[in-house]
């Protein structure tokens, strides 16, 4: 059948929300299947400057670390207004330095893919995480245990965590397995209704217990339902709040360590660049201070949202994986259930130059992108 206009349901509240819903039919989710916006043109400026300063590298033996400091410092510049934090940038641009110097570079192009060839490199070191989550194959490891596999979803208000955990909903059950939808926002009025739109169209069971009661004991007896029902997968969805709440960022503690999930993911927008560094940090000193005397239980990962839709995803993902030390499991890359994907480290660092903005010599050769002419093909 035809995708759902949208799958953002927070307006359907009551009765109209239990109307028909049409069950939506996809093919299976290719995490690495390529997605982006078309190419941008390159930001005035850029060209003429660091093709102007680059060129004096070019021919004339060995490059000096003297040589090179303009060079660094017009890239560093770039990767700061890209969004990239000041601190992450310094750390790349050095790699990139250290490629550099002693290098004889006779040639622009051989000179400019050295650079790209570093930069990607540095770039691809920072984004590649120290834990890789594989969802489907921890959920077959619990199924193997005869037990759910546990995943709660927490963050901020209005970042799309209930249209992100039921895009991973999708992706489970596209690929064998049934997952439930519990429904802890008992806070917001509609979230419950919301929850039940996505799992009518997506042909799941939902555990719900209405509003105002504890969402921790909500989480505890859905994760009980699943066991007794077989299902192999428990989708937490919980009410978004700020991190400076202390009564809800208590709450939210407990529910954590009350059920001890198997993945705790922080769902942030990837437009809100260092906003989102400062909340998942600020959950994380929450979940610890508010742990009640256990070993705390912080977030384990981040689902970047709207990624489709912003040019500096390298900024947004570096800056989150650099600060917080966590991985990006997922990323959402557009409108329908299907718009799920891994963040991939080749793609968002071999992005097309002009969506990169880092292109040089009027976009032929490219710096810091690695990339080609063109734009990916949009992931449907």
């Amino acid at each position: 059948g035809p995708a759902p206009a949208k799958l953002d349901f927070s307006s359907d509240k009551g009765a109209g929300a239990r109307a028909a819903v049409k069950v939506y039919e996809g093919g299976r989710v290719d995490l690495d299947q390529a997605f982006g916006v078309g190419a941008a043109p390159p930001a005035e400026g850029t060209t003429s400057f660091l093709g102007g300063t680059l060129s004096k590298l070019v021919g004339g033996g060995p490059v000096t670390a003297e040589a090179m400091a303009p060079v660094l410092k017009a890239l560093l510049d770039r990767l700061v207004e890209k969004n990239v934090a000041q601190e992450v940038g310094a750390k790349v641009i050095d790699a990139v330095g250290a490629s550099l110097v002693g290098a004889s570079l006779p040639t622009f192009g051989s000179l400019a893919s050295t650079v790209k060839a570093a930069m990607a490199e540095a770039l691809g070191r920072v984004l590649t995480p120290s834990r890789r989550v594989d969802l489907l194959h921890d959920i077959s490891t619990a199924r193997g245990g005869k037990r759910p596999y546990v995943v709660v979803f927490v963050g901020v208000n209005g970042v799309g965590k209930s249209t992100s955990l039921s895009k991973v909903a999708y992706y489970i059950k596209s690929n064998g397995f049934v997952p439930l939808l519990c429904a802890c926002d008992t806070f917001r009025s509609g979230a419950v209704e919301q929850l039940r739109v996505h799992a009518q169209a997506l042909d799941v069971p939902l555990f719900q217990k209405g509003y105002g009661n504890d969402a921790a004991q909500i989480a505890a007896d859905g994760i009980a339902h699943a066991q007794a029902m077989g299902y192999d997968a428990v989708l937490v969805d919980t009410a978004g709040r700020m991190q400076d709440n202390e009564p809800l960022m208590r709450a939210l503690a407990k529910l954590v360590h009350v059920n001890s999930p198997d993945l705790v993911l922080f769902v942030g927008e990837a437009l809100a660049g260092n906003d989102a560094v400062d909340q998942v940090t600020g959950f994380n000193a929450s979940l610890a201070q508010y742990a009640g005397g256990k070993a705390p239980r912080l977030i384990d990962g981040v689902i970047l949202t709207k990624f489709d839709t912003i040019n500096d995803k390298v900024g947004a993902a570096l800056n989150l994986v650099y600060t917080t030390g966590k991985p990006v499991v997922f990323v959402g890359v557009g409108q329908t259930y299907e718009d799920i994907r891994n963040l991939n480290v080749e793609h968002v660092v071999r992005a097309p130059p002009a969506e990169a903005g880092w292109a040089v010599d009027g976009g032929v050769e490219v710096i810091a992108s690695g990339g080609e002419h063109g734009s990916p093909t949009r992931g449907s």
